[in-house]
């Protein structure tokens, strides 16, 4: 099974997202917000950005994530390619993301999401301890 897919849903994207754990989850739904974005294989990692973020459920964390990837993502006008977490909990976590500032000679871009909507939003332990989120972007 795929760490994450994309679902079909009217003018924007939906995108489905498992992990073993938490920390799993949200670095997979990095790595398909990036590769929805972007083809990964035109980017290098020549450029990383410290995130720290806190919020007060693990859904307001999923969200504020994805939601600044994308801001970091606007503002340093860099094309991401690889998140790694270093600290994870429900509430808190920290990161670094790695990737290249955009060439748009070189980099071949699928689109652009300008943010993270609650509609249809979930995040959710499983009874065996993994983890599901659902999610849609606004295109």
């Amino acid at each position: 099974m795929k760490p994450y897919e994309y679902l079909e849903h009217t003018a924007d994207m939906g995108m489905v997202v498992r992990g073993e754990n938490l920390s799993e989850l949200l670095t997979h739904a990095a790595q398909g917000l990036f590769a929805a974005i972007a083809v990964l294989e035109t980017v290098d990692e020549t450029v990383s950005v410290e995130i720290h973020l806190a919020a007060d459920s693990v859904e307001a964390l999923f969200v504020a994530w994805l939601d600044e990837l994308i801001f970091q993502h606007e503002t340093k006008e860099t094309f991401f390619k690889r998140a790694v977490i270093q600290r994870c909990s429900e509430t808190e976590m920290s990161a670094t993301v790695y990737g290249e500032r955009a060439n748009f000679d070189k980099h071949a871009v699928y689109t652009e999401i300008k943010g993270v909507t609650y509609h249809q939003l979930q995040v959710v332990q499983k009874g065996d301890g993994s983890w599901f989120g659902q999610v849609i972007f606004d295109l």
